[in-house]
């Protein structure tokens, strides 16, 4: 081999050790490690709760102010549907669609929880009421309605092809289970708060008499989810307070009350606390699920027992948890801070 050519796959050989170490650096998520890997990716978890929560309660205050500088007056709708058909028409789907994905899938690590349940189809009836528009407001009489020919204007292209009414009456439907999954899940929330009966017996057993992890927290989620469901109930039932419909007051109070039960839920805790059920083993103690059997001391180690230590190692600053006794049947697993 030529000198020339050695010169060559050298310089080649160092250009693509720069490319590499280039990439290399652009690689931010190997920079966290053991638990702060962990930590960012929580942070990130509770960014996106917070979300939900400030668009909840944003989101009717956006729509008047929007209005308010792309027409020049103030003019609330008859209800937070209704800005589908106005100026604010890529704010109301925008935001809305993103609540809406948001619910569906943050859960979606404990996908056999009531809390998932809940989200997911409050996420994906709240997108029922983005792509299901309620009708038109303010036509004259006579005004053709959509799915007629030739096409009125402000008729989505759903509304075109299953008329202006059966849209309606799918987007009416939408917004009820949304609205009553709204409630569910601030009274999830509040139940989370509720200690097992494992934890309430030992803390008893002590002389003490704790029912909540934290009863603030209970009493707000739970008063929140009452909201809701009182101001759906408005919304069909209630009264109007000058140029605002009771379906407009129904609409913004559930919103807000659950927007807020969500900021105090992401500020709060990292995630409810949960209670697995124990192994029995032949080894004594209860151990949670996944956790490794005790190794009596001076026992020799074969390749299994090697691995499930390791395992445990492993999981053991992720997954903190307090083992309870033999003859109890859960063990609870204390998990954001509570």
């Amino acid at each position: 081999m030529s000198s020339g050519s050695a010169r060559g796959e050298t310089t080649h050989g160092g250009v693509g050790e720069r490319i590499l170490d280039l990439l290399a650096a652009l690689n931010t998520h190997s920079r966290y490690s053991g638990s702060g890997r962990d930590a960012a990716y929580t942070q990130s978890y509770r960014v996106m709760r917070l979300v939900v929560g400030v668009l909840g309660v944003a989101l009717p205050v956006i729509f008047i102010i929007g209005e308010f500088f792309l027409r020049g007056s103030v003019h609330v709708r008859g209800s937070i549907s209704a800005y589908y058909h106005t100026s604010m028409q890529d704010v109301f789907v925008g935001g809305l669609c993103v609540i809406g994905f948001l619910l569906a899938t943050y859960m979606a690590g404990e996908f056999r929880t009531w809390d998932f349940r809940a989200s997911l189809i409050a996420g994906l009836a709240v997108l029922g009421v983005v792509f299901f528009p309620t009708s038109r407001s303010g036509l004259p009489p006579g005004a053709p309605a959509c799915g007629s020919v030739p096409e009125p204007p402000g008729c989505s292209a759903v509304e075109q092809a299953l008329g202006e009414h059966q849209t309606a009456l799918i987007h009416g439907a939408c917004a009820i289970v949304f609205i009553l999954f709204l409630a569910v899940m601030s009274f999830l929330f509040a139940a989370s708060e509720v200690r097992s009966k494992q934890d309430r017996l030992t803390a008893r057993s002590r002389g003490k008499s704790r029912v909540f992890w934290k009863p603030r927290l209970f009493w707000i989620h739970s008063s929140g989810a009452l909201v809701i469901l009182a101001a759906g109930a408005w919304a069909f039932a209630g009264a109007g307070i000058r140029e605002l419909t009771p379906l407009y007051i129904g609409e913004v109070v559930s919103v807000m009350a659950f927007g807020v039960s969500w900021i105090i839920a992401g500020i709060s805790k990292t995630a409810p606390t949960r209670v697995r059920p124990a192994l029995v083993t032949p080894h004594g103690p209860a151990l949670s699920a996944g956790a490794a059997p005790p190794v009596s001391p001076g026992a020799p180690l074969n390749d299994a027992d090697l691995a499930a230590q390791a395992l445990e190692s492993s999981l053991a600053p992720a997954q903190p948890a307090s083992v309870a006794s033999a003859g109890n049947g859960a063990v609870s697993d204390d998990v954001g801070g509570k």
